[in-house]
């Protein structure tokens, strides 16, 4: 295990890829802040998604809510992950009589992996193709996600966090204005609250997990990067259990907003203070029951684990090591 602040938690995470479940979960609870205009639709133009849902676990009326599918939220931070495996070095590698081959000597090989990318180019053996999973593919068989999380709801409702935007183009040669194109955006300052779960991973792969989360900025439209979000994390769980789902979470924070006379969830715009301000306390109402066991760090615990993430992702030599070690277990690993 690279990180000394995780080694506390060392129960939490197997030693070695597991073969099958032992139900040792760890969840990043987090919230997601839009800090640009965003559209979270994959063509942009139409209206976002949106559902309609209970306001809060405790106040039954019904609310229109942007969403934001799970496959929005983890294929950016997949993206992450595999950009920053090629950056250093990872590919191309073989494998070969158990060995893992990198470079020059991986080329040699008949049967090398030169890339891995959604969807279609997933080499099935690094780091991110064991822990987000891929389907069934010719020779490799399928692998089961050791990642889930679901889709992610905005506090407030639709209405009020969204801006029709209208554009128009300008045609250099005649100087004359031509179609007019209207786009609805999500507007800055909009929080989505969200809980990834990892399932039997060992603590260097939950280190690359978190360190995605931590770097992936980009969430909006893929085509032209539409929407800068920043990753805010509350806290980390460690337990035998699924927690709790991503609109459980958003309308036990609602209640917890409508209850604060501070806080004017209608007309004014909600700051991160406020949120932080009751999250552990809604984690806590939706944890209050839970039937398994739970450990929760936050506060000064989680801040020395989020140093020690940003710190290893700052040393270039360290992360190389690093991300060529988390390679090479991963590559090694046989079903």
């Amino acid at each position: 295990m690279t990180l000394k602040t995780l080694q506390p938690y060392q129960q939490y995470f197997v030693p070695a890829i597991p073969r099958t479940p032992t139900n040792r979960y760890a969840s990043i609870i987090m919230l997601r802040e839009t800090k640009s205009y965003a559209i979270f639709t994959t063509e942009g133009g139409e209206q976002q998604d949106v559902e309609q849902t209970p306001a809060g676990l405790a106040h039954a009326e019904p609310t229109t809510r942007l969403v934001m599918f799970k496959r929005k939220q983890v294929a950016p931070e997949r993206r992450t992950g595999k950009a920053l495996l090629r950056q250093y070095g990872i590919f191309p590698y073989a494998i070969k009589d158990g060995r893992v081959l990198y470079g020059e000597e991986a080329k040699r090989e008949k049967k090398h992996y030169d890339d891995c990318y959604l969807t279609e180019g997933l080499c099935t053996h690094c780091p991110d193709c064991l822990i987000y999973g891929y389907a069934a593919i010719e020779g490799e068989g399928a692998r089961k996600a050791r990642l889930m999380t679901d889709t992610c709801f905005t506090i407030r409702p639709y209405e009020i966090i969204q801006k029709q935007v209208k554009f128009n183009v300008i045609n250099e040669a005649t100087q004359t204005s031509g179609t007019i194109t209207e786009y609805d955006y999500t507007t800055p300052g909009v929080f989505l609250p969200a809980v990834e779960t990892t399932v039997d991973l060992t603590g260097d792969e939950f280190t690359y997990v978190l360190g995605n989360v931590l770097r992936t900025t980009r969430y909006g439209k893929e085509g032209t990067r539409q929407g800068f979000v920043r990753n805010h994390i509350l806290a980390v769980a460690f337990s035998d259990v699924e927690l709790f789902a991503n609109l459980e979470f958003t309308q036990a924070l609602y209640d917890a907003l409508t209850a604060d006379p501070n806080v004017d969830l209608a007309s004014g715009n909600l700051a991160l203070a406020d949120l932080q301000k009751h999250a552990l306390s809604a984690v806590e109402h939706l944890t209050a029951d839970l039937i398994g066991r739970l450990r929760l760090v936050n506060g000064e615990e989680l801040e020395a684990l989020l140093r020690d993430v940003r710190a290893l992702n700052q040393k270039e030599a360290q992360l190389a090591a690093f991300l060529k070690e988390l390679h090479t277990q991963s590559a090694s690993f046989v079903v």
